[in-house]
C-alpha cells in the first residue's frame, strides 16, 4: 500500500471514529434529557395536584368565615387561613410557571441549570415561609374542622387562656426556627440530616433533574 493510500485510509478511520463519538455523545445526552424530562413531568403533576388542593382549601375556609362572620374569633381564624391559602396558591402557581419554563422551552443545558437553581431556591424559601406557620396554624385548622364537623368551638367552649398560650408556644417555636434558618443561611451544611432536609424541601424530583443535567455537563467536558 502506498503512503498516500495509507493516509487516506487513516483519515477515513478518524472520520468514522469522530462520527461514532458524536453519536455516542448524542445518545448519552438524549437519554439523560429523557430522564430529566420524566422527573419534570412528575414534578409538574404533583405541583398541579397541590395547587388544586390549596384551591379547595381556600374555598372551604371562605365558606367557613362567610357562614360564621357574626362570631368575631371564628371570622378572624377563617380570614387568617384564607390569607394563608392564597399565599400557598401563589407559591404553587409560581413553581408551576418556573417548572413549565424548564419543561416546555428548549435551551442550552447551562441555561436550564440556572433556571432549575432559581426554582429550587424559590421552593426552599417558600417551603420555609409556608411551613413554619404550622407551629400554630394546626390549632386554627383544628378549630375550623371541629366547628364544621361537630359544631364544637374549642375557643369559646374551652379555655381561651389555653388557646392563647398554645398559640404563644407555637409563635415561640416558629421564632426559634426562623433564627436557626437565619443562622444557617449561607453556611455549608455539615450535618447529613440538615443537608437531607434542605434537599427534601427543594424537591426530590428537582434533585433528580439537577443530577441528570450535571451528568450531561460533566460528560461534555470530558
Amino acid at each position: 500500500m502506498e503512503l498516500d493510500e495509507m493516509k487516506q485510509l487513516w483519515a477515513r478511520m478518524e472520520l468514522r471514529q469522530d462520527g461514532m463519538e458524536a453519536l455516542l455523545r448524542q445518545d448519552f445526552r438524549e437519554r439523560r434529557m429523557d430522564q430529566a424530562r420524566a422527573a419534570l413531568r412528575r414534578a409538574l403533576r404533583w405541583q398541579a395536584l397541590e395547587l388544586a388542593l390549596w384551591l379547595g382549601f381556600v374555598v372551604w375556609v371562605a365558606s367557613f368565615w362567610a357562614d360564621h362572620r357574626q362570631v368575631t374569633h371564628l371570622l378572624v381564624i377563617g380570614l387568617v387561613l384564607h390569607v394563608y391559602g392564597v399565599a400557598a396558591i401563589w407559591s404553587c402557581a409560581t413553581q408551576l410557571l418556573l417548572l413549565s419554563r424548564i419543561y416546555l422551552f428548549d435551551a442550552p443545558v447551562l441555561v436550564q441549570q440556572r433556571r432549575l437553581a432559581q426554582l429550587r431556591r424559590f421552593r426552599v424559601r417558600s417551603s420555609l415561609a409556608l411551613g413554619l406557620p404550622w407551629w400554630f396554624l394546626w390549632l386554627l385548622v383544628s378549630t375550623v374542622g371541629l366547628v364544621q364537623l361537630t359544631g364544637v368551638d374549642i375557643y369559646a367552649g374551652g379555655s381561651p387562656a389555653w388557646y392563647w398560650a398554645t398559640l404563644g408556644v407555637g409563635a415561640l417555636g416558629m421564632g426559634a426556627c426562623v433564627w436557626l434558618a437565619h443562622h444557617l443561611a449561607g453556611r455549608p451544611l455539615r450535618s447529613p440530616m440538615l443537608r437531607r432536609m434542605v434537599e427534601d424541601m427543594s424537591g426530590r424530583s428537582l434533585r433528580q433533574v439537577a443530577e441528570q443535567l450535571d451528568g450531561i455537563v460533566r460528560f461534555e467536558r470530558e
